[in-house]
């Protein structure tokens, strides 16, 4: 009995104690539990789920939400106000649904009332028949941000790439598209969604697709910016390619299409622009050198001719030595008129101008022009009838005429072929303005007349089209190279214009066009040149810095009875004049000279004696002289351009003489 008694005390130590070590366990297990949920690095809650009230929370929920332990435990989420009741319904909602949630997102806010955002996890549990819920929280602001900000920046790249008016696309390593703007969906016809995932192979012919694929592929694996241009219809188009890297690593290409129709019209006209811009400086470069050339030229003619002249009139009509000065002279006239060809070309030659019928003056010089032309050479005109009237001189045009229908069979050489001659009427609207001379010039007026020379010969290569009416330039024989560049002045002098048509081995067609004149054409009256007489003796001043040529005009007024005064200046001029202003019976001056030119000798004469007669001479032209006059009141009685001779040189001693006496 005594041991029944004993073994059940013994069982019942052995059972406390097994309870002690379950309860001491029990409690080791608590503590640790107790310890790792405080220190979770993850805010965890436990919280009834009847009531919502907390039960214990992590020691990183506290730091989260900036509240002490006091001011959460035994309080609802709702008063502590971390979240709202609204967002607390949805998510006792979700976990009566299945005992448990699963990334909840819910804004939570914090003490100092910054939001941010938490992934709630939450599992039921069940505790002295009560239910709870333990919750974690894991901050997911920061990436919240960065997919809000990632968003935004898709936004404003899509409104970006929707706002350009240029053809925007990106496609993945695949080649396939993960963006298109507007503009390039509306030029493609398609919706966004039958583009994007698809490659060019789905949206292109084959050959398109195959070049865009091979350009793109070559901007991935080179990591290079490819730029070229297509021409679709009227338009063109100019391609940017890009290669889309992350970490220097190629991941796609990037595209812009654009349409660049007027920029290279624009660029073009500007190229057309500078060309001309270029040809009118050189044209202004070449018309001063061709002034210079002929200034200086005329004054060495001068003494030659001058000398030349006076060597004749003291010779035997039969001395051999005649002859041989009347070749030189001969010689010395033909560059006299080439001279006169340079200042043609410059358009400065303003002779006495007539309404004429265009049509009637080119049937009147038909004859001397086939008589020269080369038998193997046909004519054939077409003329209008009544023909367009112009405002010109007669032998300017008929110079016109021949040295373009000389350049015409020059350019068919041997062979038989024809040049048309055509005379009519033109709009300004149909004048091109491609290959038009001078390149500044515009139509003034609604028609014009045209004269037209076109032939089957060899044509002229479009490099040289621009260089034709340039002095002396030419394809053919050393020696030529002056007749187009006096068309060209003649017409610049009556403010028309030449056009050049020409194909190579088709042929060249040369247009002229001359204003309209609304004048009649009236019978040309006989005209008689008849020089004033006048008697020599007295004095004449002469003005020339140019010493060979003042001897030379000095022996010339001799020979006409007068003593000279010679002066090597305008300031000797008018010194001289000072002292024999009384005797003096004319002046005589160079117009460019140094210290004081000739219109400033005329002026300073004129103050002491008004109306004194001056002839100026120059080796420029009458009316570039004339247009240099600037504020000059006074004119001379008359002018000479040089080189002249004694007849010229007495022509214009009588007319200054004859005008001074009016």
């Amino acid at each position: 009995m005594e041991d029944e008694k004993k073994t059940k005390k013994q069982l019942i130590e052995e059972l406390n104690k097994l309870r002690l070590e379950q309860i001491e366990q029990t409690t080791i297990i608590q503590d640790k539990f107790t310890k790792a949920f405080l220190q979770n690095s993850i805010p965890t809650v436990i919280t009834t789920l009847k009531e919502g009230r907390i039960v214990d929370v992590s020691n990183t929920f506290l730091k989260r939400v900036g509240l002490k332990r006091d001011e959460v435990v035994g309080r609802t989420s709702r008063e502590i106000g971390y979240i709202t009741e609204e967002q607390r319904a949805s998510f006792i909602n979700e976990i009566n649904k299945s005992g448990c949630v699963e990334d909840f997102e819910m804004e939570i806010k914090a003490k100092n009332g910054e939001l941010r955002y938490g992934l709630f996890n939450a599992v039921m549990m069940s505790f002295n028949n009560e239910k709870f819920f333990l919750t974690t929280i894991q901050d997911i602001t920061d990436r919240k941000r960065a997919e809000k900000a990632l968003s935004l920046s898709r936004l404003h790249l899509r409104l970006f790439m929707d706002a350009n008016p240029d053809l925007l696309f990106l496609k993945d390593s695949d080649l396939k598209y993960l963006m298109v703007n507007t503009a390039n969906t509306a030029f493609l016809g398609r919706e966004e969604a039958e583009i994007l995932g698809k490659t060019d192979e789905e949206l292109m012919p084959e050959q398109a697709a195959r070049a865009c694929r091979e350009s793109d592929l070559q901007v991935i694996s080179q990591k290079i910016t490819i730029t070229s241009t297509e021409s679709i219809g009227d338009n063109v188009y100019e391609t940017i390619k890009f290669p889309v890297t992350i970490e220097g690593d190629s991941v796609g290409v990037g595209g812009i299409i654009r349409e660049i129709t007027k920029r290279i019209k624009a660029e073009a006209e500007k190229n057309i622009f500078e060309s001309r811009n270029r040809q009118i400086q050189k044209s202004e470069s070449l018309g001063r050198m061709a002034g210079a050339i002929a200034h200086h030229f005329n004054n060495q003619l001068g003494v030659v001719i001058g000398n030349l002249e006076l060597a004749m009139m003291k010779q035997p009509q039969m001395s051999s030595i005649l002859e041989n000065l009347t070749s030189a002279m001969k010689a010395s006239n033909t560059a006299a008129q080439m001279s006169g060809h340079m200042l043609t070309y410059l358009g400065q030659l303003f002779d006495e101008r007539e309404p004429l019928n265009l049509s009637s003056v080119c049937r009147r010089s038909l004859p001397i022009l086939q008589a020269v032309m080369p038998e193997t050479m046909v004519l054939q005109t077409n003329l209008s009838s009544p023909g367009p009237v112009i405002m010109a001189n007669l032998s300017e045009i008929q110079q016109i005429m021949t040295n373009l229908i000389t350049n015409a069979w020059e350019a068919c050489g041997k062979s038989q072929d024809a040049i048309n001659l055509t005379v009519k009427t033109v709009f300004s609207a149909y004048i091109p303005p491609i290959n038009r001379f001078p390149i500044d010039w515009q139509p003034q007026n609604n028609a014009y007349a045209c004269l037209e020379v076109a032939d089957t010969g060899c044509g002229i290569a479009d490099m040289d089209i621009e260089k034709l009416f340039d002095p002396f330039f030419t394809d053919k024989f050393t020696g030529r190279g002056m007749g187009l560049p006096v068309v060209l002045g003649i017409v610049k002098a009556h403010n028309g214009a030449v056009t050049v048509e020409s194909k190579q081995k088709k042929g060249s067609a040369f247009r002229v066009f001359l204003p309209l004149s609304t004048e009649e054409v009236l019978p040309a009256p006989d005209k008689v040149a008849k020089a004033q007489k006048f008697e020599g003796g007295g004095k004449v001043l002469l003005a020339e810095d140019d010493d060979k040529l003042r001897i030379m005009v000095a022996d010339m007024l001799k020979s006409l009875g007068f003593t000279v005064l010679e002066a090597k200046d305008g300031v000797e001029a008018v010194e001289l004049f000072r002292q024999h202003q009384d005797g003096i019976r004319i002046v005589l001056s160079d117009l460019t000279m140094p210290r004081m030119n000739g219109w400033e000798t005329m002026t300073v004469v004129r103050q002491l004696v008004p109306g004194i007669p001056v002839i100026l001479s120059s080796g420029y032209d009458e009316a570039h002289v004339m247009a240099a006059a600037g504020d000059h009141s006074e004119l001379p009685q008359a002018f000479l351009g040089k080189p002249y001779m004694l007849r010229a040189l007495s022509d214009a001693i009588g007319q200054a003489l004859a005008s001074s006496n009016k």
